[in-house]
């Protein structure tokens, strides 16, 4: 359960004890959670000074494995470093002295007779503010399930563990809102012996390429494993009750023809028959006009009867919204679609029209795949004309207005407009991309950290930790990675590791930036990636693991410092690259990317031109999705209503708020799930957690 709560800035605290456990026990666990970049709420700390001195070594036992997880410290990284005097003994080198120390270790000589002892390194005194957890109660996990289950984007890999670790009982998919959520969840449930059910025809392909191990969202070709006869009977039951049978088969017939010869539905031909019906539709090439060729028909035709019938689906009439604009210059009965949208899709849709028109790129990702990404300028012919999008946007305001009502009022920070609502493709963290971290003044110096151990494959693989540098018009000027060990003083290579030298295959590798160097060279952009230049995907790989930490003495404390620790993700998936933030050293920001975008895995040296492109397009992508802002401000504004705060540092917040990054240990609140606001339809929403 920690490993639930601890990454909500939660933490479950033991029940007092008797004798009650020592000052100095008491002292050495908060000096433990602060070496991890935590710590204990007031409240938190006091509930804890209760506990006994057994009750305390054993909690502690189960909160520090999970602390150590979520920095990365489990990894042990330094270990894999190649030069642990890092970055000094590099800086110390001359180029030549560099690249003869590299080539005798791919030579295959041990790594000690090329590098410097261990040195002792300065204590770290430059501690940065620390994420500050909070008592969870009784009720916290049954929220957290609930968010999870209300959330209209894709779960990430650590969201689904903590579905199935919160899982109790029979779930309703119809509750669970988003519909690769469903399937995953349904595959879950029927793996422990529980009934599912799902409900249209393309819901159920979904669920047997998901039983086959494949990708529910259909993106990517796929073969159907060969299903017992109960599991043959349980999916064809599901496939002659759900609806559009035959127009979801029509729509994607060739992956329904080969489920339809997977389940040989003419075993069963009485039990079946609509099953049967659609089978010899699809065998016989007989049309079928749906729901999909009306909309195009009309739409062809120009006839205004597209609204209707787009107003069957409320999905599909937002997803047509900018084409009908520009069409017919209206949105007849959108009042009423509006009203059947999540907010979510309303909030999606209202950050479009604000900002299509100064767009100056679309970007178009095939099916989700940001490295087959097309870039187009933005042509004038599809802006529009300020009234009709004036029109629809008042509509969708008083929409959300209307529905955020139930929230009451909100203090609303704007920095709260940082953070950006999750999308439906990212991967790493259960925040969206785009989302914007601040530098504080007094850093000097970032630390990214590739770590990875791929395994006894008996030869070495690389997972590059690299960085490409534009100026402020994304001109290539330069990047840090295996072959280009530094940029001048702006930056530094930790030295290429040799993993088939360790049983596990691990390796790490190290890069500082110098911020002021950096920027006094003219650098306005830095682009960190993961490149996977054994062309082994990182689902290939036993783990891989990216890290990123600031501080501001590269030289004090440990090489991998878990306090300094700001971003930390595990990277799996069957890709071969990973951008995972970029900086703008001029406005002192973070900015989150989560995204595999199109790029060369030998070298980072030969990203420039194309990150050149890519990158200015997909900063304007991120800045057309919806922030939390964009959310609560439709609700009413009162100075003492519900907080919603970028970080709680200037004032200490109390009752139910949204905090993205609590770093007071004097505030008292509990915490505000977004996943049923997000997911809510026409009823006015409540935020009603337990304080």
């Amino acid at each position: 359960m920690q490993r639930v709560l601890i990454p909500r800035d939660l933490i479950a605290l033991p029940a007092a004890g008797t004798p009650v456990a020592a000052v100095a026990s008491l002292a050495t666990v908060t000096a433990n959670i602060a070496h991890y970049g935590f710590a204990l709420s007031a409240r938190a700390y006091s509930v804890l000074a209760e506990t006994g001195e057994d009750e305390l070594r054993d909690w502690w036992a189960g909160v520090e494995p999970v602390l150590a997880a979520l920095t990365g410290d489990d990894k042990r990284m330094a270990d894999f470093v190649v030069y642990k005097n890092f970055p000094a003994e590099v800086l110390a080198m001359d180029e030549a002295g560099y690249w003869l120390r590299q080539i005798l270790m791919y030579w295959g000589l041990p790594n000690d007779l090329v590098t410097e002892d261990v040195a002792e390194r300065s204590p770290l005194a430059d501690l940065p503010a620390p994420r500050v957890l909070h008592p969870a109660d009784d009720g916290a996990p049954a929220r957290i399930l609930d968010g999870l289950v209300a959330l209209p984007a894709r779960w990430t890999d650590p969201q689904f563990a903590d579905v199935a670790a919160l899982v109790a009982a029979p779930v309703d998919l119809a509750a669970v809102s988003f519909v690769e959520n469903r399937i995953r969840l349904a595959v879950l449930l029927l793996g422990t012996g529980v009934a599912a059910r799902v409900a249209t025809a393309t819901d159920v392909l979904r669920l047997a390429v998901s039983l086959s191990g494949g990708d529910p969202g259909l993106r990517t070709p796929q073969r159907l494993r060969r299903f017992t006869r109960a599991e043959r009977r349980y999916l064809l039951g599901l496939l002659e009750s759900a609806t559009h049978l035959l127009e979801d088969a029509a729509r994607r017939r060739e992956q329904f023809k080969r489920l339809l010869f997977a389940l040989h539905p003419g075993d069963y031909r009485a039990t079946f028959p609509r099953v049967v019906a659609a089978y010899d539709v699809l065998y016989t090439g007989a049309p079928v006009r749906g729901f999909a060729a009306d909309v195009e028909r009309l739409l062809a035709e120009r006839d205004p009867a597209v609204f209707d019938r787009l107003a069957e689906r409320p999905g599909e009439y937002a997803r047509r919204l900018h084409h009908l604009l520009l069409t017919f210059r209206t949105a007849p009965g959108l009042e009423s679609v509006a009203g059947r949208l999540t907010t979510l899709q309303l909030l999606k849709l209202q950050r479009h029209l604000e900002t299509t028109n100064a767009r100056r790129w679309r970007m178009f990702p095939p099916r989700g795949d940001w490295s087959k990404a097309q870039i187009v300028d933005a042509e004038p012919h599809r802006r529009l004309g300020l009234g009709p999008r004036d029109a629809v946007l008042s509509v969708i305001g008083d929409e959300l207005t209307r529905r955020l009502a139930g929230v009451g009022p909100v203090a609303l920070d704007p920095a709260a407009a940082r953070v950006k609502l999750p999308t439906n493709d990212a991967e790493l963290a259960p925040y969206g991309r785009g989302t914007v971290f601040p530098i504080p003044d007094r850093i000097r110096f970032v630390r990214t950290a590739s770590y990875w151990a791929s395994g006894p494959v008996g030869h070495n693989v690389w997972y590059d930790n690299s960085w490409n540098f534009f100026d402020a018009d994304w001109t290539p000027l330069g990047e840090c990675c295996w072959d280009r060990p530094g940029l001048g003083g702006g930056s530094v290579f930790s030295g290429d590791p040799t993993n088939s030298k360790d049983l596990q295959g691990r390796a790490c590798q190290l890069i500082d930036l110098h911020l002021d160097e950096l920027a006094g060279a003219g650098v306005r952009y830095a682009v960190w990636s993961l490149l996977c230049y054994s062309r082994r995907t990182f689902a290939d790989a036993d783990d891989v693991h990216a890290a990123l930490q600031w501080g501001e003495e590269p030289q004090e404390g440990k090489l991998f410092e878990p306090s300094r620790t700001q971003l930390s993700f595990p990277v799996r998936g069957n890709h071969l690259t990973k951008f995972v933030a970029h900086l703008d050293l001029a406005r002192r920001e973070l900015v989150y990317l989560d995204a595999n975008l199109r790029s060369r895995v030998q070298s980072a040296s030969n990203n420039g031109a194309l990150l050149a492109e890519t990158m200015p397009a997909y900063v304007e992508y991120l800045d057309s999705l919806p922030s939390v802002h964009d959310l609560f401000r439709h609700a009413p504004a009162a100075a003492d209503g519900l907080p919603v705060r970028y970080d709680d540092a200037d004032a200490a917040v109390t009752g139910p708020a949204y905090v993205f990054r609590p770093s007071n240990q004097d505030s008292n609140f509990a915490p505000v799930e977004l996943g049923p606001v997000l997911a809510s339809t026409g009823e006015a929403m409540e935020v009603l957690p337990s304080p």
